[in-house]
């Protein structure tokens, strides 16, 4: 198999992983029917896809799964639960590297419980690529005067 055919592959197989355990988790009640509608003013990660801004409807599926819906794209989060501080609004937080935004983290309305998403290889290395441009400083010329 060329590279091609397995990145296909391996796509087409976490497509159907992902699909099973969203079908086998909704049994296990976790936060279901849990579903918000947010207008996200700026293009952003989930994972390694990259959404257009716009507006999405952002449902927890199961324990670990959320389901991104937008006019023109969809995909799925992986994420683990969360606790905090119960809000009568829902929310979602986006961490910024540069001018890449991610998903972080979604709060469902009247619920201790957010999920915290699983950080891409990608997000990765736009957090160590900022860390490095954070790390680089300002150096300023000193006019000695006698």
């Amino acid at each position: 198999m060329n590279a091609t055919s397995t990145s296909k592959l391996r796509t087409y197989l976490l497509a159907c992983t992902l699909g099973v355990v969203a079908a086998t988790s909704a049994s296990f009640g976790f936060a279901q029917g849990t579903e918000m509608r947010v207008n996200v003013p700026f293009a952003f990660h989930n994972g390694s896809q990259r959404l257009p801004a716009g507006v999405y409807r952002v449902k927890i599926e199961s324990e670990h799964l959320i389901m991104l819906r937008g006019d023109s794209v969809s995909g799925f989060v992986t994420a683990n639960p969360e606790s905090g501080k119960s809000s009568d609004k829902g929310k979602l937080v986006f961490q910024r590297y540069g001018s890449q935004y991610f998903l972080r983290e979604v709060w469902p309305a009247n619920t201790a419980t957010g999920q915290k998403c699983v950080k891409s290889k990608l997000e990765r290395e736009a957090q160590i690529a900022q860390s490095k441009v954070d790390q680089s400083g300002t150096q300023l010329a000193i006019n000695q005067q006698r």
